[in-house]
């Protein structure tokens, strides 16, 4: 038990290190673009990506069967079998690249006729769809090796080609801004470090895994039948996540102006890192789900879950919270005080949403490890459909706000009426349990945080980042201290032995 928490403990702190980077590029890099290109050209560079970002959904749900596939062949030493499942995969994502860029120059044409784009900034926002569209292309062949390094367990090689992708992105990015270009330019950059991550993580799965050939003759059936099996439900469920967390953007971009997308994407990209922090963190238990089901180790599953979601709302309820009460202090100090208002009320509502929804995020990764995500997909693709529904109807009377109602609607019905009935059938933990063990506490222990934050708002508001920063870290105790009270019995049992392990192992 101990050596799976390290392992998991080392797999968080690699997802976490490429994050924070991802996150900290994304923070001053944002209100640099927004200064420099405008509302509009900002405007069209978020329609432009988030649109292409719809043909992610090609992947099928591919990467996953990889991770599993090629795991399960790894542990046992059946070669042949990951060889064959690997080389299925990259087969079939093949044929969906050049699905992919087929579907770009569709999207090239109608892009203007779609969206409210300036006259201005037409040719230049069909140049970015296409490039964008093969950044996608070569990610999505070439980056199928990217599964091969996640399924070997080797997240800290896969923190350090993500990390270097990155930097090839951000001095592109930052050089042809300097020099005057747009949002075309900016758009090679992207293509370059896609080029450059794929064939460094295709190098580094080669050399990690020698035993694995690759072929590209056309896979047998019963293989593509296995695959697909287990892929779909994960499609569905990548299906739904598009449409509830990017469609957003477009419906502003749609029926608003492209101009409002710069404030809508403000507020959603701050609820995007924030959720990007938690999957980074559960990701890593679908793995750990898997292995223990397959033991028949019921008992170490439901473990999982608790400590999982208590970690998950530690890490996730602070900084929401902030998000809620100081959100529109924090916009304007970062990006600058004319979004304030339109952008932190956005930002508030959903905010809002994430804190019943992330709560249940570990239990959506144990789901997928243990092969019980058909359930999840079906409710997902629900929720995906009403919350579309719901931000058109809304977008024509409220504008930005009523888009983001659109999503916090139907998120507190799946997360309130299905999963309390689920997690029982899952784990086979009454929900009951579960609120007076896990929800009950930590929202009571975030309760005189969120007075004190929403205080400090009213009463000191920053006048600089520093400051904010500064407030903040000083409030963060008030929510330590309760949470650290209730759950001293499970930090000394579980997260002292597994931080003593892992310092242990490096100190050897």
């Amino acid at each position: 038990m101990q050596l799976r928490l390290r392992h998991i403990g080392r797999s968080v702190l690699s997802n976490w290190l490429a994050m924070a980077a991802s996150m900290a590029v994304a923070f001053f890099l944002s209100p640099f673009l927004v200064h420099r290109l405008g509302n509009a050209a900002y405007g069209v560079w978020v329609l432009a990506v988030s649109s292409v970002q719809y043909f992610v959904l090609l992947d099928l749900g591919m990467r996953s069967s990889v991770l599993r596939y090629v795991s399960k062949g790894y542990t046992t030493r059946d070669h042949e079998a990951a060889s064959e499942a690997f080389s299925a995969a990259l087969w079939v994502r093949l044929q969906l690249s050049a699905l992919l860029l087929a579907l770009c120059g569709g999207l090239d044409a109608i892009f203007p006729h779609i969206f409210k784009v300036p006259s201005g900034l037409v040719s230049d926002a069909r140049v970015v769809v296409v490039l964008m569209g093969l950044s996608l292309a070569i990610a999505m062949s070439i980056g199928v090796y990217g599964g091969v390094v996640s399924a070997l367990n080797r997240y800290d090689l896969y923190t350090c080609v993500a990390l270097v992708q990155l930097s090839v992105r951000v001095i592109g990015v930052v050089a042809v801004i300097r020099a005057g270009r747009g949002i075309v330019a900016i758009a090679w950059c992207e293509l370059l470090a896609a080029m450059s991550g794929s064939l460094m993580m295709a190098y580094v799965a080669r050399r990690l895994y020698p035993e694995l050939k690759v072929s590209l003759k056309k896979p047998r059936w019963t293989v593509l039948k296995t695959i697909w099996s287990y892929s779909v439900y994960a499609f569905l469920v990548m299906v739904a996540v598009q449409v509830i967390y990017q469609t957003d953007n477009l419906v502003v971009g749609a029926f608003v102006s492209a101009s409002a997308v710069t404030f809508y994407s403000i507020g959603n990209s701050l609820c995007r890192y924030t959720q990007q922090l938690v999957v980074a963190m559960t990701t890593t238990f679908t793995p750990a789900a898997s292995t223990y089901d397959a033991a028949g180790d019921a008992a170490s599953l439901r473990a999982l879950y608790f400590t999982g979601t208590r970690a998950t709302m530690a890490v996730s309820m602070p900084i929401l919270v902030t998000l809620i009460t100081r959100g529109d202090n924090f916009i304007g100090v970062w990006i600058g005080p004319q979004y304030s208002r339109a952008s932190g009320t956005v930002l508030a509502i959903l905010a809002a949403a994430l804190l019943f929804s992330l709560p249940n995020t570990a239990a959506s990764s144990i789901a997928l490890g243990i092969e019980k995500h058909k359930v999840v997909a079906k409710w997902a693709i629900g929720e995906a459909i009403v919350n579309l529904s719901l931000s058109i109807v809304l977008a024509r009377r409220f504008g930005i706000y009523g888009v983001a109602i659109g999503t916090l609607i139907p998120s507190l019905i799946v997360n309130v009426a299905f999963w309390p009935r689920y997690v029982k059938n899952l784990v086979k933990i009454d929900y009951r349990e579960v609120l007076l063990k896990v929800w009950g506490p930590l929202f009571l222990s975030v309760a005189p945080f969120a007075a004190a934050s929403y205080l400090v708002d009213v009463f000191f508001r920053a006048r600089t980042m520093s400051m904010f920063i500064l407030q903040t870290a000083a409030l963060l105790p008030i929510f330590a201290m309760p949470v650290g009270w209730v759950f001293r019995t499970d930090i000394k049992r579980v997260v002292l032995p597994g931080l003593g392990s892992l310092f242990h192992t490096e100190a050897r």
